[in-house]
């Protein structure tokens, strides 16, 4: 007890450190939120929608509605066909709020009685049904996404479904790939346009790993290549629960520090910086427990490569069990020694989500077992059947017995909990 009592004391010194070197961005934010309202077309129908951040939310409600994890998302429907639509609300959050439970949980705390709160928030709720030729606004009461919103608005008609796709990163937001100029990145060169041969040529001779802090260690396995328009990519991962994560500054260094000691939930905290093509990665995602020391995360770059004219993502996923400390960075995350269950583990998600194209494995960092693992930068061990996944993303939804399987690698036993890995086989 007392040894942990010191490691905690010893670790919020040097974060405390860190943010006395961090600099605090200004941030600016407008209250104007439908201006920034994004509108989509359907025929006769015109849907438009935007994600409330808290700020936004305190200066619009009378409750602070952020407090109790809840996130309005306002919509405008504007129906001039012939027929009579159904606003299908799980489609904007499968978990929404009511008024009355709204209500409830804010009981007390205003002026205004439960009925009269109830009735406040009751009318503001968008209707659900939309008449022919009419209009409709108001608001879906959501689960809070801190970072990004991702969100579909579905209509039902008579013999007849209407899907409109939403993502939205919340004002306020600092996340990594903001940074980052993506039309700047391979402008000084022509970006080759491959087919599934070269692309899998191409993902097998990337390097093994990303670097280290250094920048000259090997890191983490490269272990992933996701293809897709990057709004795309990141709508399908948000949707799927993962959340961006925020840039590392004086508030985010705290904040880690303390979700860390005290085991508080923290969703968008900070990822150290790993490096390929010669800079960190351009974003990174995670899904978190109930703190920061356990949690699947994943960093992607831009790849100088575009397949069939979409844009290839590559990078690495892992899964941290814990930390513990280290000479390199002092005190680092404990990755799962069988990397490739997280390798699974984004497979499968995406494969969950119905938006996968294209399924495929080629080689990468090479076979390593339990007896003769490769270590990462902070010389965590790992073992891995050596393979990269390669998943193409699909434009719409994608029903799994319409995926393909490219005919390439093909992983034998990988992701065991014994850790016993076999060689791939080649196809």
């Amino acid at each position: 007890m007392l040894r942990l009592l010191v490691q905690s004391i010893t670790l919020l010194q040097f974060l405390l450190l860190l943010i006395s070197c961090a600099a605090s961005p200004t941030q600016t934010e407008s209250f104007d939120y439908r201006a920034r309202a994004e509108t989509q077309v359907d025929g006769g129908i015109r849907v438009s929608a935007v994600a409330l951040s808290p700020k936004e939310t305190m200066n619009t409600f009378p409750t602070p509605l952020a407090q109790k994890g809840i996130q309005p998302v306002w919509v405008e429907i504007d129906n001039q066909e012939e027929k009579e639509f159904a606003l299908m609300l799980l489609s904007i959050d499968p978990n929404y709020f009511t008024p009355s439970e709204i209500a409830w949980r804010f009981r007390g705390q205003d002026d205004m009685s439960f009925d009269d709160m109830m009735d406040y928030f009751l009318e503001r709720h968008v209707p659900v049904l939309i008449q022919p030729h009419s209009s409709v606004t108001g608001y879906v009461y959501t689960n809070l996404d801190p970072g990004a919103k991702a969100f579909a608005v579905e209509l039902i008609g008579e013999q007849d479904i209407r899907s409109f796709e939403f993502f939205q990163v919340v004002p306020g937001f600092e996340a990594d790939f903001m940074r980052v100029d993506f039309h700047q990145l391979h402008e000084s060169g022509e970006v080759p346009d491959l087919d599934l041969k070269g692309l899998r040529e191409y993902l097998e001779h990337l390097p093994c790993c990303v670097l280290g802090g250094d920048r000259e260690t090997p890191g983490d396995p490269l272990n992933l290549a996701l293809v897709g328009d990057g709004t795309h990519v990141l709508a399908t991962l948000v949707r799927n629960g993962w959340d961006l994560t925020e840039t590392m500054r004086r508030d985010t260094v705290w904040r880690t520090a303390a979700s860390s000691v005290f085991g508080w939930y923290y969703r968008t905290s900070p990822v150290s910086p790993l490096y390929l093509f010669d800079r960190p990665q351009d974003f990174a995602l995670q899904k978190a427990r109930n703190n920061v020391n356990v949690r699947n995360h994943l960093r992607l770059w831009l790849a100088p490569v575009t397949l069939d004219g979409q844009n290839v993502w590559v990078g690495q996923i892992s899964r941290d069990i814990g930390v513990r400390f280290t000479s390199k960075t002092f005190i680092t995350h404990k990755i799962d020694p069988v990397v490739d269950e997280a390798r699974l583990y984004i497979t499968l998600d995406i494969l969950a989500s119905e938006s996968l194209h294209a399924l495929g494995y080629v080689k990468g960092v090479g076979y390593s077992d339990k007896e003769s693992p490769r270590f990462n930068y902070t010389d965590d061990p790992y073992y891995t059947d050596g393979l990269r996944v390669v998943l193409i993303l699909d434009e719409e939804r994608n029903p799994l017995y319409n995926m393909e399987f490219l005919p390439w690698e093909q992983p034998e036993q990988s992701a065991t909990m014994s850790g016993k890995v076999d060689p791939p086989t080649s196809k």
